[in-house]
């Protein structure tokens, strides 16, 4: 049976339950009233105010903060549009960013079945926004005129003033999803570190043991799909890896990530500090395709 893209794209956060700066999970959404409206187009410019690429609203799940258990039966509470009508539920969402902010970013909305429960979940893509900051044109409730949020962490607030000025004058960097295959979790530094080049998008801790003995090729394909991306964001997004340290299963699942890709992701490159072996650093990141294509170019003109 053929998986549903978006559900691939969204399914660590269901089944985690662990939101971040571009996801948030909720139990239901409800657009009747002014007030209603208003949330939703705060959740919804707080994530296109946010810094990296698209970010989602999943309707119908719980997060990990408020599950008793880890049953999907339990967590997947389901959500479908009013009245059975994802067409019109979606018009309802756009006329809301239309009626209380400017630069209106752009969403899309779509429904999809929870393969194990075969509930519905309501899915928000709010695409990566070029146009930020997303402002308030009129007040409701608690939110005043004029009023910006944005995402840190999990949670919604006002922007400072400095965060105003990065949505007007910085250009945002790319991103990217990294994925760490190393037995050694990325630090805070780590993070930072990379962040000087590449927004991290979403990071995906998978630590990586080959079976030296073992058929290599099953070993890759068992890890290329737990860790769960689809065909689409392996060739259309950006990726760095952190390798694991085994040298022959590491290359053997790069060549086959270059097959999903049709080119190189790029690599960071973790070492140890030299002044103090318990430190790791990143030392660089290593542009793979680069290299490749300047060593086609010595090949294709041999001296």
């Amino acid at each position: 049976m053929n998986v549903h893209p978006l559900w691939r794209r969204v399914k660590r956060y269901v089944v985690s339950g662990q939101e971040t700066p571009k996801v948030d999970l909720k139990r239901t959404l409800d657009l009747s009233t002014e007030l209603q409206k208003a949330e939703f187009v705060k959740d919804v410019t707080a994530i296109a105010n946010t810094p990296g690429g698209d970010g989602f609203l999943v309707i119908g799940v719980v997060d990990a903060r408020e599950r008793d258990s880890n049953d999907p039966k339990d967590y997947i509470v389901g959500f479908q549009a009013p009245r059975g009508d994802p067409d019109a539920f979606h018009r309802q969402m756009i006329d809301a960013l239309v009626k209380f902010c400017n630069r209106v970013p752009i969403i899309e909305y779509e429904e999809i079945m929870h393969p194990d429960t075969k509930r519905h979940i309501g899915v928000v893509t709010i695409k990566r926004s070029s146009n930020r900051p997303h402002s308030f044109i009129r007040a409701s409730g608690e939110v005043e005129q004029y009023d910006t949020y944005i995402r840190r962490g999990t949670a919604t607030y006002r922007a400072t003033p400095e965060e105003m000025k990065e949505m007007f004058e910085v250009k945002p960097l790319s991103p990217a999803i990294v994925i760490n295959l190393s037995t050694h979790p990325l630090t805070d530094e780590q993070k930072e570190q990379i962040q000087r080049e590449v927004y991290i998008e979403e990071l995906i801790e998978h630590p990586v043991h080959f079976d030296a003995t073992g058929e290599l090729l099953p070993q890759i394909k068992k890890i290329v799909d737990t860790i769960g991306m689809t065909l689409e964001e392996w060739s259309g997004k950006l990726i760095y890896l952190v390798l694991p340290g085994i040298a022959p299963g590491a290359a053997a699942l790069l060549a086959y990530i270059h097959g999903l890709r049709g080119g190189f992701p790029k690599l960071i490159w973790v070492y140890q500090d030299p002044e103090d072996p318990t430190h790791y650093v990143v030392a660089q990141s290593v542009n793979l395709q680069k290299l490749r294509d300047i060593a086609r170019k010595i090949r294709a003109r041999p001296e």
